[in-house]
């Protein structure tokens, strides 16, 4: 009996005594230190997933582990913790708690629709017990080769010695040899409660800094002024002559190869073989891509394009109108615009008036001088006051009834000759085309067959023919067809602009005023790829710098083109539009000349003095 309460005694008194303290791991303490330097600051929301055996419990350190962690955190962050694994990533940010490596290297995610244009940062806690240093690299290994297949490369990995220190590894995929073979890294040490590095030495996005001087295969579709080559692009070394790439494009992925340390591998240029109606073997630049023997595409390449889930598009670093193009033909001619500003009916009064006026004077002479009229001499002075220019004194009438005729016909022929000159300013802002299209369902209407490289939503099939042509060479054809054929293609605003200014004498390509849609130019890489938002990271800073907006005023001058006046004045006529008029002046003054030569040879030359009398 005594035994009995000596026992129940010492039970009670355990029973009261306090509980010891729960001392938090260093690995907790390093978690923790990660989480609050780089993920509280700008997230709201950390997953949370533990990975052990299925037939296995919940370790107590385990346990303890993600208990340390939470309150550790507080409120600073809300947590979704999942016992049963999504099929999906939930957030940009996850902490795992792995217990069991087989169960992490297992894992299976589905990267579908806008899962695949999400970044992801894995904060992995290998909690599982590791007898030495070959069995934790070897879990680390397997553990990173996962995160690859689940193409994310922004990872932390934190492994406990026996010690109490905590080792924070990372991985990198290329090396100075470019195997891609996958290599842990050691980036810091956790003890004593502290760091000994920086916080940039164990960032998420480390790891593509520097891709060792690799080289990238990089497909380019030719159109100007986004991708241009400066030589042969079919000669393999000019090709690897990488200064002979220019354009925006061009210049941009030069920079990012200057920036992240990798080799351009310029491949030959291809073409958009984009409809599968096309039936001739095309193996253009998508096939490239989607047959992974090319890493990036550039060439003016769209966000929003039908194709673009077979890719990885970066963000967008430039914006331009897509448009439909046609040919303009001028309703006149230079010379015929002089004509314009009066109607045919006043011209043939004018001819009429002037026909009469000839008449009378010969009327006149004969009657005065009783011979033959010299029928030119009166048309020459008609014409001579018609224009405005004076007459010599002794073709002037002397009798004061002429006189007042001829005073009415000068006063009749200046108010001809400034009603003139007023409207043909009028005339001169005229447009010299045609009305054109102002819509897509004028082109609709007026049966203009469209030209490109695949059937439109938005225009109907019928109308449309197919073609593997780039952008200039379907500008040439419209060119040499002109408007009797009545086609049109669709194209950028600049790459027109650019094709305008390039054939400035011979071009006569315009665009409807209606826009299809703003087209969102960017990069293309596989499907995946890990190289995206590394880049995306990357064109946002050069934009905010303004080191794109450089390049496109530096190709793109049309975009930037400074009006003269503002909007609400008249638009100066340019001395282009005065061509008619010069043509016609250069014609009278190359008579005039000709006929100041004549007159000093037929000093000289006795028939032709008697032809000038």
């Amino acid at each position: 009996m005594l035994w009995w309460l000596l026992i129940l005694t010492g039970q009670a008194e355990g029973a009261l005594l306090p509980l010891e303290p729960y001392r938090t791991a260093p690995l907790a303490h390093a978690a923790l230190a990660i989480l609050k330097e780089q993920v509280s600051p700008s997230q709201s929301t950390l997953s949370v997933m533990e990975l052990k055996r299925q037939d296995e419990l919940r370790y107590s350190k385990e346990g303890d582990m993600m208990t340390s962690v939470l309150n550790g955190l507080g409120d600073s962050l809300a947590f979704r913790i999942y016992q049963k694994l999504p099929d999906e990533i939930p957030s940009s940010h996850v902490l795992f708690l792995v217990h069991c490596v087989e169960s992490f290297g297992s894992l299976s995610f589905n990267f579908t629709g806008h899962q695949s244009t999400r970044e992801y940062n894995f904060l992995i806690l290998l909690t599982a017990h590791m007898s030495s240093r070959r069995s934790r690299l070897q879990a680390l290994r397997t553990i990173s080769r996962a995160c690859v297949r689940f193409h994310t490369l922004n990872v932390i990995l934190l492994s406990q010695k026996a010690s109490g220190v905590v080792l924070t590894y990372g991985f990198r995929i290329y090396n100075e040899n470019c195997d891609l073979n996958l290599n842990l890294e050691l980036l810091d040490r956790y003890e004593s409660g502290t760091f000994r590095k920086g916080l940039k030495e164990r960032t998420f996005d480390r790891i593509l800094r520097n891709l060792s001087g690799c080289p990238l295969k990089v497909s380019w579709y030719p159109l100007e002024p986004f991708v241009s080559f400066r030589g042969n692009p079919s000669d393999p070394e000019e090709r690897a002559q990488i200064w002979r790439l220019t354009g925006i494009d061009g210049e941009l992925i030069k920079l990012l190869a200057q920036i992240f340390n990798f080799r351009i591998q310029l491949e030959e240029p291809c073409d958009k073989c984009l409809s599968p109606d096309i039936k001739d073997g095309c193996s253009g630049c998508f096939d490239q891509m989607i047959n992974q023997t090319s890493s990036i595409l550039i060439g003016a390449m769209s966000g929003s394009h039908q194709h673009r889930e077979n890719f990885s598009p970066t963000t967008s670093y430039y914006q331009s109108s897509l448009v439909f193009v046609l040919h303009m033909e001028p309703q006149w001619g230079a010379v015929a615009q002089l004509a314009a500003p009066f109607c045919l009916s006043v011209w043939a009064a004018l001819v009429v008036s002037c026909v009469l006026v000839v008449l009378l004077l010969c009327a006149t002479w004969r009657i005065r001088e009783q011979g033959p009229a010299d029928v030119s001499s009166h048309f020459l002075q008609v014409l001579t006051t018609l224009i405005g220019n004076p007459l010599v004194s002794w073709q002037l009438p002397r009798r004061w009834k002429t006189k007042v005729l001829y005073a009415t016909w000068l006063l009749l022929a200046l108010v001809l000759r400034v009603i003139y000159q007023g409207k043909l300013f009028d005339s001169f802002r005229q447009p010299f085309s045609k009305p054109l299209p102002g819509d897509i369902s004028q082109l609709i209407e007026r049966n203009y067959t469209l030209l490109g490289q695949e059937y439109l939503d938005f225009y109907p099939r019928n109308l449309t023919v197919l073609t593997r042509n780039g952008s200039k060479d379907r500008f040439d054809h419209i060119q040499a067809v002109g408007e009797r054929e009545r086609m049109t293609t669709t194209t950028l605003i600049s790459s027109m602009s650019f094709y305008n200014r390039a054939n400035w004498n011979t071009s006569r390509l315009v665009h409807i005023k209606e826009h299809i849609l703003l087209y969102q130019l960017v990069i293309y890489l596989r499907r995946h790829s890990i190289l995206k938002f590394a880049f995306d990271r990357k064109i946002k800073q050069l934009q905010s710098a303004g080191i794109v907006g450089y390049y496109v005023r530096e190709f793109d001058k049309s975009q930037y083109g400074v009006s003269a006046v503002q909007y609400h004045e008249v638009s100066p006529l340019r001395l282009e539009i005065f061509c008619g008029l010069y043509y016609v002046s250069g014609i009278w003054l190359a008579a005039a000349v000709l006929a100041f030569i004549l007159e000093l040879l037929s000093l000289r030359i006795r028939w032709l003095r008697r032809y000038f009398e």
